[in-house]
């Protein structure tokens, strides 16, 4: 419609007003917005709108040969204009692509698993839904780089990837957060349910290290809320501080605590437990 219409208002125009730039504009905002083959598509309909508008126009004052000549040129820029912009629009969704999925292990990056655990947190506490956050650390990881190469220790990320990825559910969240910490949400679970459903991912991620005869363990923290609080950050934090107290009682451990909205977690004391918390160590 919009090729036809600079047609149109090229022909209506005569030759006093040059609105030759114009055909481009939709071959360029179809290209963009339904692909490349569309793109070509209008670009051919654009310059044949524009051979049949110059040919109504000058009639017997130009040569056939030389008009279709002007006109393949033109096609060809506008092909070149639909390839270019597709490459473009490639290159821009693979970047974003990137900063939405972790390049190593395919689960989402620290910034995508942040903004889609805010939205499903926001979701949950207008619901007044459970909801847990589970940190994981990898024990020994530093070990295996070392004595192994970085490309075992690669394989060993992808392996706990895959393993994550297994047990998941579809409401679930899962997020490389950096280096060998991984972090979980799952939504509309609450205390019972997510230690019985921790459990059995740690003996599937154990079970994932045995295979290759990895000495890798997994220091687990998990904190659970009967209802979602409103700040993601501190609940973060709380799994995370709770993932320190087993590390710093011998690793290769899970810590869950069902937490209470009014406490706020202390950075200093690792998640150290208010007095209304329940604690369970598998």
């Amino acid at each position: 419609m919009l090729a036809g219409l600079v047609a149109w208002l090229h022909f209506i125009s005569g030759l006093a007003y040059d609105f030759h730039l114009l055909f481009i504009l939709p071959v360029l905002f179809v290209a963009w917005f339904a692909g490349a083959v569309a793109g070509c598509v209008v670009a051919v309909l654009s310059v044949l709108l524009w051979y049949w508008a110059d040919r109504l126009l000058l009639g017997a004052q130009v040569e056939f040969f030389p008009l279709l000549f002007n006109k393949a040129m033109r096609l060809a820029i506008f092909l070149t204009g639909v390839w270019l912009l597709h490459q473009l629009r490639k290159v821009l969704e693979r970047e974003s692509q990137l900063a939405r999925e972790d390049a190593l292990t395919g689960l989402h990056s620290r910034r995508e698993f942040y903004s889609q655990g805010r939205r499903a947190l926001a979701l949950a506490h207008r619901q007044n839904a459970p909801f847990t956050a589970v940190f994981i650390d990898l024990d020994r990881f530093k070990e295996v780089n070392d004595t192994l190469g970085h490309e075992t220790g690669d394989q060993l990320l992808k392996a706990v990837s895959a393993a994550l990825s297994a047990h998941l559910r579809a409401s679930d969240i899962a997020g490389r957060l950096g280096g060998d910490e991984f972090a979980l949400i799952l939504t509309g679970m609450g205390y019972g349910p997510a230690a019985h459903y921790v459990e059995e991912l740690r003996q599937r991620l154990l079970h994932a290290m045995q295979q290759e005869d990895w000495p890798v363990t997994f220091s687990i923290g998990v904190a659970s809320y009967r209802r979602a609080p409103d700040d993601f950050e501190r609940l973060l934090a709380r799994a995370d501080a709770l993932m320190y107290e087993v590390k710093n009682s011998g690793r290769d451990d899970i810590l869950i605590r069902e937490c209470s909205l009014l406490e706020r977690p202390d950075p200093q004391q690792h998640g150290q437990a208010d007095g209304d918390d329940q604690d369970l160590e598998e």
